[in-house]
């Protein structure tokens, strides 16, 4: 439930009016990643650039 809401989230974020024109010009990344707590591992869910 909690790497859907971060995805949830992530998404609002790509559409922002103020985000979304940096976003598609390649000026700003929206990664959309999960906190492993028991490990320290970050798990990158989304949007991580190429």
């Amino acid at each position: 439930m909690a790497k859907t809401q971060v995805e949830l989230i992530a998404d609002d974020l790509r559409t922002n009016q103020d985000l979304a024109p940096l976003a598609s010009q390649g000026n700003l990344a929206v990664v959309s990643a999960y906190y492993h707590l028991h490990t320290g591992q970050v798990e990158i869910l989304n949007g991580a650039p190429a």
